[in-house]
Formats: structure tokens, C-alpha cells, sequence
């Protein structure tokens, strides 16, 4: 084990038992292996602990505590500050990373020093690898914050950026359900963002519920509104209280008329033949073949 590897992998795990396998799996098949990976138990009541106790690979650190379950943010940051590597890549329990995200990722990173965070493509999939749809995701910088009163199409499973740019710019415990988009919102004015178009990661969607994106949405409005200090910020907060409200309003009506998740698939993009082979390769490699528990 490198004791100062270039990526440090940082993974919150709450309740994830029927899923972390894959996830790890991904992660240790990566064609890029200069690589640590820190998952932190978030107070899961299943077995979740279990399953990453049969995996047998110095390179994997994983942090238990009594703390219970203290939500996304706050084990992130917590990830962060414990990551050795001079990268940080963001990874779910449930998705699935393709074998060359972290080669792809770190070559970009390294050839272009100026960029703090970098995204890329993702198909988004359900049950046991259904594709639904591709994230949409712009390439640079102007385009992805090109909308700040609506969000920034820069899927957050797929961040890799520099170790210091995220201990600069912690998450929040008040940004639940859009950590990631109230953190862009809050520092796109000071950094470079990017993102490679091509697919590097499987996106799983659980399931979509007006409950939970409404909450999004207000805590999202809250912190457009938290930022206005002058003409342009105020502006972006007024259109984005009224472009969330009026979307709050559709996925009320959606989740009473039964519609809401067929669609909000409609609203991303479609993914091609040559998407879902490439998907379907990999997810048979990952979830189909016997488990690779080796120590590096």
C-alpha cells in the first residue's frame, strides 16, 4: 500500500449492505490502482458492516463509530479530512464506477492543473442494472454554471477534485438533499469546474419522491437567498424561487396523479445503443462475477 496515494476514494455507507459489494468491486477493478479508499459507516442497522469486513485489501479503511447516523455531509467532510491523497473522488455505496473513471479522471486533473472539481458522463439505472436514462452533464466551466438559480448539471456521485479545494469548501449540515449543489452555488464564483462527457459511472435511482426533492428545492432557495449581495445574485434568487416553486408545485401534482417517476425520467436524456452495451458489460462484470477480495 502506497502510504500517500494520489486518490483518495471517500464513501458514505448508510444501510447499504444490498449494494456495497458491487460498489467496491468497481472500485477494485479500477485500471487505476495508486488509489485509497475510506468508507465511513453512517449508523447502518444492517449489515453493511459485514459485507466490507469480508473485503480483504490494505488499501481500504473503514471507519465505525457510535455516533449514529449524522447524514451525508457531515461524513464527507469527515472523509476528506481523514483522505491522504492529493485528489478526492466522491463514491456512493450504491453505484458503480467504471474500470477507467479514476484513470480518466486523475489524466484530466493532472493535465490541467487550474481545474478544482471535475464530473463526468453517467448512466442512471435502478434494480438490478436497468438503465433509465443518461445524467446530462456539460463539459466546461461557463456551461455547467450557466444556471445558478436553477443548479449545475454535475452529478455528484462522479466529483473527483483536489483534496484542498474540498477542505476549503466543506459541506453543509443545513443542505440536505443538495449538498452538492448548494456547494457549487456557494463557490462556482472562485473555482474551475469541469466534466468529461464520456460515461463513467452507473448512477442508481432508488426511487423519486415529491417529499424529498421539495426539500431540495427549499433548502436550495434558502441558500440562493443567503447569497444575494448584489443586482446579479439577487436576480438569480428571485427567477430561482419562482423556477423551484413552480417545479414544487408539478411534482405535487405528479405524486398525487402517480406519474412523478416516469416523468422526471423524461427529463433526462435518453441513453443510446452504444450506452447501454457498454453498461450492460460492465454491470454483468460487477455484479455477476465472484467477488475480487484480494490484499494489494
Amino acid at each position: 500500500m502506497n502510504a500517500r496515494p494520489l486518490v483518495t476514494v471517500a464513501m458514505s455507507a448508510y444501510n447499504a449492505s444490498g449494494t456495497i459489494d458491487v460498489a467496491l468491486r468497481s472500485i477494485l477493478t479500477q485500471t487505476y490502482q495508486d488509489w485509497e479508499l475510506i468508507v465511513v459507516d453512517d449508523g447502518s442497522t444492517d449489515r453493511t458492516a459485514e459485507s466490507i469486513s469480508h473485503v480483504k485489501d490494505s488499501r481500504i479503511r473503514f471507519i465505525q463509530e457510535p455516533s449514529g447516523n449524522l447524514g451525508l455531509a457531515a461524513r464527507l467532510n469527515q472523509c476528506v479530512r481523514l483522505a491522504r491523497g492529493q485528489y478526492v473522488a466522491r463514491m456512493d455505496a450504491d453505484d458503480v464506477a467504471y474500470p477507467q473513471r479514476l484513470e480518466r479522471q486523475v489524466q484530466f486533473l493532472e493535465e490541467h492543473r487550474g481545474i478544482d472539481l471535475l464530473g463526468t458522463g453517467a448512466v442512471i439505472f435502478k434494480g438490478e442494472g436497468e438503465v433509465i436514462g443518461c445524467y446530462p452533464t456539460a463539459s466546461s466551466h461557463e456551461a455547467i454554471c450557466r444556471r445558478p438559480w436553477w443548479g449545475f448539471p454535475l452529478a455528484h456521485p462522479t466529483w473527483m477534485g483536489k483534496r484542498t479545494w474540498f477542505l476549503s469548501h466543506p459541506y453543509s449540515d443545513e443542505d440536505t438533499r443538495c449538498e452538492d449543489q448548494a456547494l457549487l452555488l456557494q463557490s462556482f464564483s472562485y473555482s474551475r469546474f469541469a466534466a468529461l462527457e464520456e460515461v463513467l459511472l452507473g448512477y442508481r435511482v432508488a426511487g423519486i419522491e415529491a417529499g424529498k426533492l421539495s426539500r431540495g428545492r427549499l433548502n436550495y432557495c434558502r441558500r440562493l437567498l443567503a447569497g444575494v449581495k448584489n443586482l446579479p445574485s439577487f436576480g438569480w434568487a428571485l427567477k430561482g424561487l419562482g423556477m423551484h416553486g413552480a417545479a414544487m408545485a408539478r411534482d405535487v401534482m405528479l405524486n398525487l396523479s402517480g406519474t412523478i417517476e416516469k416523468e422526471s425520467r423524461e427529463s433526462w436524456a435518453p441513453a443510446g445503443r452504444a450506452e447501454r452495451e457498454q453498461w450492460q458489460s460492465i454491470w454483468t462484470r460487477v455484479s455477476l462475477e465472484r467477488p475480487v477480495f484480494t490484499d494489494a
